[in-house]
């Protein structure tokens, strides 16, 4: 294995370093929301049995509730699987809209945390790209875990997805705090260089229009 692979298996297994603990958080948070309707449906059942009247309207609620929390679950599941096959199978024919989307929720908590929100908006619901996608993923994620460490309280951060000619482009904007020397606050050079060209993408700020842009070579066909 060459000195590039390492970097990029490397690169690989801190992205998952980084999510495993907020997906196993996220987990257990629905896993809460699906015991503690389980729990209320056994008190109203409780209820039922000594003749006490039974609030319908709560009590209807419960079971949808419960298969909101499990449909959840399981997409959460789902993504981990597809993400994890990432990493053997290279590169995969996979939506942009949805892997933003999923990089974007989890870092949502975090994100909170500073009162920051993050807006995904798209040219279309899918917008397909043939690429390395746990590379694209981490990408993401370092891009904007950065541009929530520098920005000021209360930001909003928009991420814009489109396809422009043969290229399908990230641009994240409204990110206070970037300055020339960003672009290795995002990521070290050597892994940033590495990375970026096994995605075949550039990747540029502005600091003065508050936006990081991500340009990636679409090859799908």
């Amino acid at each position: 294995m060459d000195r590039d692979d390492t970097i990029l298996y490397k690169e690989s297994l801190q992205y998952f370093g980084t999510m495993l603990p907020l997906v196993s958080h996220e987990a257990k948070n629905m896993l809460a929301v699906i015991k503690e309707n389980a729990g209320l449906m056994d008190d109203y059942l409780m209820m039922a049995q000594k003749g006490k009247s039974l609030n319908m309207e709560r009590l209807s609620s419960l079971p949808a509730s419960i298969t909101k929390q499990v449909g959840r679950l399981n997409a959460l599941i789902t993504d981990v699987r597809q993400t994890a096959e990432g990493i053997e199978n290279d590169t995969q024919d996979i939506c942009l809209v949805q892997h933003a989307r999923q990089v974007s929720e989890l870092l949502s908590k975090k994100a909170a945390t500073r009162s920051i929100q993050f807006q995904v908006c798209a040219v279309a619901e899918t917008i397909p790209i043939h690429t390395w996608p746990v590379l694209l993923r981490h990408m993401m994620w370092r891009c904007l875990d950065y541009a929530m460490r520098v920005s000021q309280k209360g930001q909003r951060i928009e991420v814009a997805l489109e396809k422009r000619a043969q290229n399908v482009v990230v641009l994240i904007s409204g990110i206070d705090g970037l300055e020339p020397g960003s672009i290795t606050g995002i990521m070290p050079d050597e892994q940033r260089h590495t990375v970026l060209a096994a995605l075949n993408a550039e990747l540029t700020i502005n600091e003065n229009e508050k936006t990081m842009m991500l340009k990636i070579r679409n090859h799908h066909v």
